[in-house]
């Protein structure tokens, strides 16, 4: 007797969790430097619809051909178009109750706390999650297209919520940050490490961290770097 199960495909890219491409990619471990051979494209379709489609990998083994090469086909497309910088996105509480979220409004005014954990998680997908908890924080405040966000108190408040944050939001910043690449270096460069030089207090906590103003700038240009480096690790076969 042959089992029925429900396949649920997303219809657009904000409908995939950030969680649910994290473990994708974790599990598909892909070369962005190699050509993948057909055992792993087949491998990776599988992971596909188990990861995105809430469907297990022996489940998907018993898809007809064409359907499973039309999800396939569809997510692929999905992950295919577009994804800009998204200035602010909702999500839904276990509550029911819907919460904007909003993009740091101004860079210029990050604080040192926010960079030096940014720094550490962007560059990560694995990571990205307490990336987005430096990067968006719950509103406070929205008049038209303005709007203020909270305070950042550190990555444990927000990071395993932003797991659920949607993979285009997640996606989004990190194109900004990496097409921004070295214009990054060169803006946060500017203006925090001249702030640093006339701020004894700032001088004093990177003083007291063991990091000089150099070693400061030179953290903001690997940043950069790295994130010119970073490529998607999401490949398909359709």
């Amino acid at each position: 007797m042959s089992q029925s199960f429900e396949i649920k495909v997303p219809k657009e890219l904000s409908a995939i969790p950030l969680k649910n491409y994290q473990k994708y990619i974790k599990d598909v471990k892909s070369d962005p430097n190699k050509q993948p051979t057909k055992e792993e494209l087949e491998f990776a379709n599988l992971k596909v619809l188990e990861s995105f489609c809430g469907i297990t990998m022996k489940q998907a083994y018993k898809l007809p051909m064409t359907e499973f090469t039309q999800i396939i086909k569809h997510i692929s497309d999905l992950f295919a178009e577009k994804t800009p910088l998204q200035r602010t996105f909702t999500m839904t509480d276990k509550n029911g109750d819907s919460i904007e979220f909003g993009f740091i409004p101004k860079l210029d005014d990050i604080s040192m706390g926010e960079f030096i954990d940014l720094d550490k998680y962007i560059s990560d997908w694995q990571q990205m999650h307490k990336a987005m908890a430096v990067l968006y924080r719950p509103l406070k405040h929205k008049e038209g297209d303005l709007y203020l966000i909270h305070d950042y108190e550190g990555t444990d408040k927000l990071s395993e919520i932003m797991l659920d944050a949607p993979v285009n939001a997640a996606m989004g910043a990190m194109l900004f940050f990496y097409h921004l690449g070295n214009e990054l270096s060169k803006h946060l460069t500017g203006s925090l490490a001249k702030h640093l030089k006339e701020d004894s207090e700032f001088q004093q906590i990177l003083e007291q961290s063991g990091v000089g103003i150099n070693q400061f700038t030179h953290s903001l240009e690997e940043m950069s770097a790295n994130l010119e480096k970073l490529q998607s690790y999401h490949y398909f076969n359709a």
